[in-house]
């Protein structure tokens, strides 16, 4: 009634495709995102610094502001990059 043979092989593709992820999730993508997260809250300790310590000039005050706000959008993303990332992958290993 029910074929069985298609659905063994296609975990067996799966494996395979989680075999080949794998390595690749942990040796390029998850170094890229730290590196990347990494960059974000440099971007956005500088940018307290700068209001911190140029508190009296407007221009730094904004430039810092602006700083602030990209490093928090740009940690914003690679967190979230990352959970998709690991979204998928794990949706694929259930498979």
């Amino acid at each position: 009634m029910f074929n069985v043979i298609p659905i063994a092989n296609a975990a067996v593709d799966m494996q395979k495709f989680g075999n080949v992820v794998n390595p690749i999730m942990s040796n390029i993508v998850n170094p890229v995102v730290w590196l990347m997260f990494g960059v974000a809250a440099v971007v956005f300790t500088y940018g307290v610094l700068q209001m911190v310590i140029k508190g009296n000039d407007p221009e730094a005050r904004t430039s810092g502001q602006k700083s602030i706000l990209y490093g928090i959008i740009g940690m914003f993303i690679m967190v979230s990059a990352w959970g998709i990332v690991y979204l998928i992958s794990n949706t694929i290993k259930s498979f």
